[in-house]
């Protein structure tokens, strides 16, 4: 999610495109079996264990996986990209001073077999979509050598396309690469849209972006259609995705707001600030609409920021604070007591109300706090079920959600809070007890590609 503005002269270097082969790929052949196992203890519908990955098996000593989304310079995140029938993730050695050791890992997801590792240092970040089939990640003007990377999902092969930018974003949308350059902390920041020979092929315009080194910025900047959006140390920016002309802005200090995320119908959510005062807590929250006016606003003080917010379509209302609203017209459809949580606090923690609002999928929204989770029908409020679970959720193929405690996997039906199988890690791999998934990369058809830092797998039902 991604916002901007800004009127100032440009100075655009220009740009010499040199493309360059990467450093080589080491292809791997591996023949694996893609018979697919019985999980000890699971339930009978459980799907099997048809392969896995070891991170400790790419050729790094203390490697484990991350997505190629945040990069291997400093690798936080957890996840792989899917291209086609290829799972590209990341194996890296940490140190505190930046990963300057990484191997990209090209994985058939058929059947587990390792298709290719190539060298990948110093990258701030990977696109989430391909362009023309190939992943594209970038260098800062600090890496070994600045500008975008590319790697084939087939062969492994990279391309380097150097570039005197000081890139720090990358997206692909519309069969072109977005990217932001300058200085964030200055707010001197510049858009460009563009090819990998020349990021500034199409234009470049000024972006209204501050915020400091250690945000999130590498997965700030994504385009939607004809809508981009940057949003990144608490500001909202949106611009025109075919010309680069700033829609709307917000600035986190002058506006006293903080930015909460986009959400379906090309609405931004925001916390509001008491700036007057010298309290933190949140005065309210409102949903803003694409040209900056107000849709709706609550001033609950709780604000909901579910991990996955993917509503069926724009007939699913908002919620904001303790209610639902329409999210075309703003009307309040409904409120609940049960999307806040009254936590009484301890020896070590003062009493605090918690929002309750985790997950958003298709027309329900999962509650969860201390007594379970609640399943809410958000386009009426009904409540639809509760159970007791208080694990993680790694993600959903539209029907089920797979779920995540300690070592027990659980898949559960999203309407009805049935659960559908169980299966435990500590079981398939007795040799690593204490693993436990922490993603969902992928489901189709019964399989769910699962990961963790030191292992990729795929789950499947039987024949």
């Amino acid at each position: 999610m991604t916002r901007w503005n800004g009127t100032r002269k440009l100075v655009v270097a220009a740009i010499v495109a040199t493309l360059s082969v990467g450093a080589a790929v080491a292809v791997v052949t591996q023949e694996r079996s893609t018979t697919i196992k019985k999980i000890t203890d699971s339930s009978d519908d459980s799907p099997g264990l048809a392969w896995a990955v070891d991170a400790a098996d790419m050729g790094l000593e203390g490697a484990t996986f991350a997505s190629p989304r945040t990069g291997s310079m400093y690798a936080w995140g957890l996840g792989s990209i899917v291209i086609g029938r290829t799972a590209l993730t990341l194996a890296v050695v940490s140190s505190e001073s930046g990963n300057n050791e990484a191997v990209m890992v090209g994985i058939d997801t058929t059947d587990g077999t390792v298709l290719w590792k190539t060298p990948a240092p110093d990258l701030a970040a990977c696109a989430d979509e391909p362009l023309d089939g190939r992943l594209v990640c970038h260098q800062p003007i600090w890496g070994e050598t600045p500008g975008y990377v590319t790697f084939d999902p087939a062969t492994g092969e990279s391309r380097n396309y150097p570039t005197d930018l000081d890139l720090f974003a990358v997206t692909v949308a519309n069969d072109r690469v977005y990217t932001t350059s300058g200085n964030l902390e200055d707010d001197d920041v510049l858009l460009h849209r563009g090819t990998l020979e020349n990021p500034s092929a199409d234009w470049t315009a000024p972006l209204h972006a501050w915020a400091g080194w250690e945000d999130d910025y590498a997965t700030a900047l994504e385009v939607n259609g004809e809508i981009g959006t940057f949003d990144v140390g608490g500001d909202f920016s949106t611009f025109d995705a075919s010309t680069g002309r700033q829609l709307w802005k917000t600035d986190s200090l002058e506006d006293c707001l903080g930015a909460v995320g986009r959400t379906m119908g090309d609405l931004a959510i925001a916390s509001l600030q008491d700036c007057e005062g010298t309290g933190s807590e949140s005065q309210g929250s409102v949903a803003f609409r694409l040209d900056g006016t107000v849709l709706a606003r609550s001033d609950s003080s709780i604000v909901q920021q579910p991990s996955i917010d993917e509503p069926t379509d724009t007939s699913i209302p908002i919620v904001l604070g303790d209610a639902a609203f329409d999210r075309t017209t703003g009307e309040q459809l409904w409120r609940d007591d049960a999307l806040s949580y009254d936590s009484p606090g301890d020896e070590l923690n003062e009493p605090r109300t918690y929002a309750t609002l985790r997950y958003i999928i298709g027309h329900v929204g999962l509650l969860q706090s201390s007594s379970g989770t609640t399943a809410l029908d958000l386009r009426d409020g009904e409540h639809l079920w509760q159970a007791d679970l208080n694990g993680n959720v790694l993600g959903h193929d539209g029907d089920l959600l797979l779920t995540s405690s300690g070592t027990d996997l659980s898949a559960v039906d999203i309407t009805t809070g049935e659960t559908e199988w169980t299966a435990s890690t500590s079981m398939m791999f007795p040799d690593d007890e204490s693993m436990s998934f922490e993603t969902l990369v992928d489901a189709a058809d019964g399989g769910y590609l699962v990961q963790s830092g030191t292992k990729l797998a795929m789950l499947q039902p039987f024949p």
